[in-house]
Formats: structure tokens, sequence, C-alpha cells
């Protein structure tokens, strides 16, 4: 990944999502699906594989470096004097396997240093033909200082990791696939997301995908831990481990709750865009519901309620309040909240407590 990471934190067991147990066959199914459904062409495919088997343009890599910056010439020109530089360097070349040095891949293989030139007093002293090896882009990367915490962390390289989860997962909105990709161990800037949201857009005018759309109703699902998903309003059997939480529900509603939230002697009150609500995709070793995670600049938190103890709950349009009632007396409007939720009262209560939505205004 050759973006700076944007997040603090990012899960502990990031590691790619079920692509990691995959064997040739099933990305040999891949790969056939997605010339069956129109992505590409086998013709594409193949040429693709073939730019990407280029052997790495070490003529203007190395020999063509910029002799200030750069100590590949000068060093050269001290332990070969009045020798062709260029022709050291395709020794060199031709003496590599062709083969990354850390997984064996043939493909987009770049010049890279042994011991990194950070580990000098003067970088350019790095700069020679026995400290230089190839690696793939993705490994390349990895060492640099910024990454080197977070390497081994995701199976695949960021550009090929978004398009797997795009077009294998098949995230519906874009909050979900910047929630897997996060999921997945991923750290660079959402803008990144927002760009391959851009394939499900193109897609989607060919009839090739689906995306979710507030003009839409949904089924809200609750899980075992509390977490609430939606799917698109369906007939069809409920997932195990879930049950109905709401059914029909508009995609531009807003659900509401009063919970108590873990490790706090309170209630909170959340409110969470039906839009903003996530879909359920496969997980591989995770929970079902670890797609209710949020990353935030310090970790990350559960997508409330997911671990809370929910109270009460209700539905609200745009152009409705909520206000929460204890033992049936009112307590008060609502403020709008969020993920983390607004305090509304210590805990004991007695006797239950319910929200109920008003029409704002007179």
């Amino acid at each position: 990944m050759t973006d700076e990471p944007a997040e603090e934190g990012i899960a502990e067991n990031a590691h790619g999502l079920h692509d990691a147990s995959w064997d040739e066959a099933r990305w040999r199914e891949m790969a056939e699906n997605l010339v069956d459904d129109g992505v590409v062409t086998w013709r594409e495919i193949t040429t693709t594989v073939l730019g990407e088997l280029n052997p790495p343009q070490v003529g203007t890599q190395i020999a063509s470096s910029s002799a200030t910056l750069y100590g590949f010439k000068d060093n050269h020109a001290t332990l070969n004097t009045g020798q062709s530089f260029w022709s050291h360097v395709r020794t060199w070349l031709y003496s590599m396997t062709g083969r990354c040095v850390d997984c064996g891949t043939r493909l987009d293989l770049q010049a890279d240093h042994i011991e990194g030139r950070e580990t000098y007093p003067d970088p350019r002293d790095a700069d020679y033909l026995s400290n230089m090896t190839l690696r793939c882009r993705r490994h390349n990367v990895a060492k640099r200082k910024s990454h080197v915490a977070r390497a081994g962390r995701t199976l695949l390289p960021a550009q090929q990791a978004l398009m797997w989860i795009l077009l294998e997962v098949r995230p519906v909105s874009l909050q979900d696939l910047a929630r897997l990709c996060r999921l997945y161990g991923m750290t660079m800037s959402d803008i990144r997301f927002q760009e391959a949201w851009a394939m499900a857009i193109w897609l989607k005018r060919e009839g090739h995908y689906t995306i979710a759309h507030e003009t839409e109703a949904y089924d809200l699902l609750v899980w075992g831990d509390g977490a609430i998903t939606r799917r698109f309003s369906s007939d069809e059997t409920i997932p195990a481990g879930a049950t109905l939480h709401a059914a029909n529900v508009p995609g531009d509603a807003i659900h509401c709750f009063l919970a108590k939230v873990p490790q706090e002697d309170v209630i909170r009150y959340f409110e969470h865009p039906v839009g903003a609500i996530p879909f359920v995709y496969p997980l591989g070793d995770r929970p079902t519901t670890d797609i209710a995670i949020w990353p935030v600049a310090n970790g990350w938190i559960n997508f409330a309620p997911r671990g809370h103890d929910m109270l009460a709950w209700t539905l609200r349009s745009q152009r409705q309040s909520v206000v929460a009632l204890f033992d049936d007396v009112e307590f008060g409007t609502m403020p709008t909240a969020g993920i983390k939720g607004k305090l509304v009262r210590r805990i004991p209560t007695r006797g239950a407590a319910r929200l109920r939505a008003i029409p704002d205004g007179p």
C-alpha cells in the first residue's frame, strides 16, 4: 500500500477476509466470473498479466538515477573506474531469479535495497548493486518505515484488495466498502474507497451491481450480540443467529435507541440513519457482526448497539424528534446524537424506558 496511514488503530486480527483460505481453483472461479459478468475479457486479463511480467526497468530506475540523490554512479565509478555502469546493472539483473525474494511472485517487480537507505548515516552509501535485490511492489512498500508495523496485515496489496472486496464480497453501500476495507487491514485515506466505489457505480449502470438507496425499504435484523444489520426487504428466512427487528423500514428513516453502555453505569441515546446501518457479508473466521465496528483515531469502537443492552428503540423520519419516557413520565426531547451516544441519565432507572417519535414544529 502506497498511501500513508490515515487511522491510528486497526483491528488486531486484520489479515484479509476469507480470501486468505482460497485455493487456486477459487481464484480461477473468480476470474471466470469476472469474464462471465462482462467486467473484463480473457484478452484483457492475459495482456495485463503480460505487462506485469515485464522485468523491472532497472535501466531507468538505477542506471539513470539522479547522481545528486543517489550514490549508484559515484560508487560504481569508485569501484570500477572507466567501466560502463549499465553493463554492470544488466549483469546484476540477469543474475536475479526473476522472483520477489519475499513471496516468489514474478509480477510487478522492483529493484529494492537489501539494507534500507535509512539505516545509513549517508543514504547514498547504501546505493551499491551488491545491496540490491528484486521485490514485488507490495513487499517493497511494506518495508517502509511508515508501513513496517502493519506489514503482512493484508493478503493482497491495496489496489487488488479494493477490487477483490468490491467484486467478490459485493458491498452494497460505500460505507460498507469502507468498513470491509478497514476490517481487511487497510489504513489509507477514505478517499481511496470513494475512488474505488466508482467501479460499483459503473457496473450498476450496466446491470451488474446492486447499490442500496434510501428510496428502498429494508428489514432490520438484530443479532445475539445486539448488533443491528439490514437487508433488502424480503420474505426469505431470517439468517441463523438473527431475529427480525423491524420490517419494511424506509431507507431514509433514522433508528433511535436507548442503551446501557458496557463498562458505564449510564444510559445513552443513539441515532443511526438506516442508510448507515451495515448489511451482512461473508467475513471468513470473523463473527458475522464484525461489520458493525467503526474506525476512529485511537482504535475501533462498536457500531452500537453491538455489545450494548438496548432498553428501548423507535424509528423516526427526518421531520420528527424523539422523546424519552421512563415509567411513562416524559424525560425530554433527545438531541441528535451519533455513534458514541448522548448521556441521558444515571442508572439504575426504575421501571420501563421507551421512546416516542413526535412531529417537529407546530
